[in-house]
């Protein structure tokens, strides 16, 4: 018999648990998560200029227009890999789910921009940040896809390192860039990983390798 609940199933509903928790706080305002707004925005706020300037440049990433560039190359590889199901999930998380998941709790949030420290300009709302849901999703179907395809353990973790940092810079660059609380990117992150485990759960073992169609005989 399948087994079909498992051990990190528990974790997951326990993450989507405190994500509701933390949309919750965003729309009530407690005075705990306004002053956690505040103190880590001072903070990153007062990093050195060198930094706040690579955040600059490393937040385009996650673009829309660059976003859109990223995900038609990767996916043009594991086509040329033949890997037409990889290419499949990865299109499918990073512009389907990712996208129009964050846009729909967007609106239902509705939240206003910070507007006190600004580097960049930009509109729409804030809750959840878009750059760091797609971000979450996007390096993180990569790095399903890496344990799936990968046999190296070695390469696996190091890939895993690198992933988190990649992830972590973007939520730290919407922050230092002025466009979002960091109660946004915490909240964006979240949503992604959610976002991705549901995805990576309902397709696992059907992710690598190719397509077969059977043709019916007359």
């Amino acid at each position: 018999m399948p087994k079909y609940w498992e051990r990190r199933d528990t974790l997951m509903l326990a993450l989507l648990a405190f994500w509701g928790y933390w949309v919750f706080a965003v729309v009530t305002q407690p005075a705990w998560l306004k002053q956690f707004d505040q103190t880590v925005a001072l903070s990153l706020h007062h990093t050195p200029g060198w930094f706040q300037t690579a955040m600059l440049h490393y937040t385009l990433l996650a673009n829309p227009h660059s976003m859109t560039i990223i995900i038609t190359l990767i996916t043009v590889i594991f086509l040329l890999l033949r890997q037409p199901k990889s290419g499949l999930y990865f299109v499918i998380n990073s512009a389907v789910l990712a996208a129009y998941g964050n846009y729909f709790i967007k609106q239902l949030i509705d939240r206003p921009r910070p507007t006190a420290w600004r580097l960049t300009n930009i509109g729409g709302f804030s809750f959840p940040s878009g750059h760091a849901t797609t971000t979450t999703v996007v390096i993180g179907s990569l790095l399903v896809l890496a344990y799936d395809l990968l046999k190296n353990p070695t390469v696996k973790r190091a890939l895993l390192g690198l992933g988190i940092v990649s992830i972590g810079l973007m939520l730290v660059s919407r922050v230092i860039v002025g466009v979002h609380y960091p109660s946004d990117v915490v909240g964006g992150c979240l949503l992604g990983s959610l976002l991705l485990y549901i995805s990576s759960r309902l397709t696992s073992g059907h992710r690598t390798g190719t397509f077969h169609f059977h043709r019916q005989s007359k």
